[in-house]
């Protein structure tokens, strides 16, 4: 899975990803959604020979850039909570 920043405005992004695995993006959207100032996220995914699906990130306030990285940094903290969990009780 690659991740191509397809165009940058003031308060949104649209990133391409380039084969796209859901088991990532599932949660990564689900986290995103999660932060106070992003106003809306929606993954549109497309046949894989004729476009790149797109993730499109709109922000009520900020860089939106800078709340795709927020996000995706929690949720590699909830992913190693979880670890720290599982392993803790093994």
């Amino acid at each position: 899975m690659e991740l191509l920043l397809i165009e940058k405005s003031a308060n949104a992004i649209k990133v391409g990803v380039k084969d796209p695995d859901m088991t990532v993006i599932t949660p990564v959207l689900g986290r995103i959604l999660k932060d106070d100032k992003v106003l809306d996220v929606e993954f549109t995914d497309v046949h894989p020979e004729l476009e790149v699906p797109v993730i499109m990130l709109t922000v009520s306030d900020g860089d939106p850039l800078e709340a795709f990285k927020r996000s995706t940094e929690a949720l590699v903290k909830d992913f190693h909570s979880v670890r720290e969990g599982l392993i803790g009780k093994l």
